[in-house]
């Protein structure tokens, strides 16, 4: 069965709280895994595979009283009814579980509905948690339902990126793959947007990825997207191939676009990838710019990384026969 105590060999990151040992405030901490342009070179040999999704953990909870009931049982360490897992879940972890040593881009929206710690803990952890070594996040705007989004900080501990501002760098081989935050300040002048220019500019000669929680282009059009907008406008114009986004609970891919969402024939194609957990029913009105779109069904995106391509293939839930695959050049 399933367990909501703390996994004896991930121990070292059970432990939530808003301060933690990396404060909210005060001086950012030395990282372990990230150098000083917040870059982590991946132990890997090309060709490698990820793969990727976002909107995953949504237990069934019994409103705002039994919230309030879970998270202060978590508090002060008393025992909790087991979470009911959603079905969607059930299934990406599936598909993790035939890919047991395969590198994973979690894409934001990883635990509804507010991103807290006991949520991490008991419907997450058991669960995608499996996971947990081998999983680079991006955090949503679930997360950062919870003040600062610190749960998802204390979880994710070093794999989140540098001194809890959500945003870092992959370097595998001939790749760079970025991972950005689409919840704060991307604006021209922000700390984000400039380190975007730097880490692209000192990699110019990379093929480059990226990947942030809201899509800038998709089908379905929703608020609060200008950080999105400014961070596809920043890779777009640096030539980046593709992104990868969660937020919208379907399958999705675009014709190449340009900074302005437009298409264009050597621009970025955008993926959205958000039914690692929730998936949309019944048929969407594709946009003039989308290339493939696939609802009902839970899905990963399986990407793999050669030296000069990546290649794609939609592995869907079961119960679906629908697909996607290709080939990006770098």
């Amino acid at each position: 069965g399933v367990s909501n105590g703390p996994r004896s060999d991930r121990e070292r990151r059970t432990d939530f709280s808003i301060a933690g040992r990396h404060p909210v405030t005060g001086q950012p901490s030395q990282s372990q895994l990230f150098d000083n342009n917040r870059v982590h070179k991946l132990d890997v040999t090309l060709p490698f595979s990820v793969l990727a999704a976002g909107d995953i953990a949504s237990c069934a909870g019994r409103g705002y009283l039994s919230r309030m009931d879970r998270n202060l049982r978590y508090a002060v360490g008393l025992p909790r009814a087991k979470t009911v897992p959603n079905e969607g879940m059930i299934e990406t972890t599936a598909i993790l579980e035939q890919y047991p040593e395969t590198m994973v881009l979690a894409l934001g929206d990883l635990v509804y509905r507010r991103g807290e710690a006991v949520g991490f803990e008991d419907c997450y952890d058991p669960y995608w948690g499996a996971a947990w070594a081998r999983t680079w996040p991006t955090p949503g705007n679930h997360e950062y339902q919870s003040p600062f989004a610190y749960a998802y900080y204390d979880y994710w501990q070093d794999r989140a990126g540098p001194d809890r501002n959500g945003y870092y760098a992959l370097k595998a081989g001939n790749w760079l793959i970025l991972s950005l935050n689409s919840e704060i300040d991307a604006s021209p002048g922000s700390a984000q947007a400039e380190w975007v220019k730097e880490v692209l500019a000192a990699h110019m000669d990379s093929c480059a990825a990226a990947y942030f929680h809201k899509p800038a282009y998709s089908s379905v059009t929703r608020s609060r997207t200008d950080s999105a907008r400014a961070l596809f406008r920043l890779v777009a114009d640096a030539g980046v191939r593709f992104v990868l986004h969660g937020h919208n609970h379907f399958y999705e891919r675009t014709v190449p676009l340009n900074a302005d969402g437009k298409p264009t024939k050597d621009g970025t194609i955008a993926f959205v990838v958000g039914a690692g957990g929730k998936s949309t029913r019944g048929n969407i009105e594709p946009a003039a710019f989308s290339e493939r779109l696939i609802t009902g069904t839970m899905g990963m995106l399986k990407l793999t990384f050669k030296d000069k391509a990546a290649s794609w293939t939609y592995l869907t839930g079961s119960g679906s026969t629908e697909t996607d695959s290709g080939t990006i050049q770098c």
